[in-house]
């Protein structure tokens, strides 16, 4: 197992993040190029969007292999990634798409705070999915309360 430090770590998990991006990105142009009638732009940005994914995968395996001083890990065996994914999907639940939400009706973006509303509740949807998933693979009555001390990733569970 590796030991990197916080400092490599956070670069790390920001390039995994970029690269997340993008993969998401290429998908979408994908689907938007097919639309079109452009199936050979298409094609390029579906292969595209897989070599991306395929490097994001390489990125988390070596999060998953590091450890950081001074944390835990939060990827890992599925245990742990469904904790993990529970933790971040109760934050976007609960604080990150109230945000937005909050803010979209400050600058009167009124279809946009409905639509983050929307997700809020599809995040809550997953926590609950998620949550069953981990008591039942970890005979767990309360996993969500174990879940919610697991570190975050930052990230979303998309």
């Amino acid at each position: 197992m590796a030991h990197l430090s916080e400092g490599f770590t956070a670069e790390l998990r920001a390039v995994l993040a970029a690269e997340a991006l993008s993969a998401q990105r290429y998908t979408y142009f994908a689907q938007v190029a097919e639309i079109e009638g452009h199936t050979e732009v298409a094609q390029h940005f579906t292969d595209l969007a897989a070599s991306v994914a395929c490097a994001a995968h390489g990125h988390l395996d070596v999060l998953r292999d590091a450890t950081v001083e001074g944390t835990g890990p939060d990827i890992g065996e599925t245990a742990l990634n469904l904790a993990s994914s529970v933790a971040d999907a109760l934050q976007d639940a609960g604080e990150t798409y109230p945000r937005l939400t909050a803010a979209a009706h400050a600058e009167g973006q009124v279809d946009i705070a409905s639509w983050l509303t929307t997700l809020a509740a599809l995040k809550k949807s997953h926590v609950t999915k998620l949550d069953a998933l981990l008591s039942e693979l970890t005979g767990a009555a309360a996993a969500t309360a174990t879940a919610t001390t697991a570190p975050v990733s930052g990230g979303t569970d998309d």
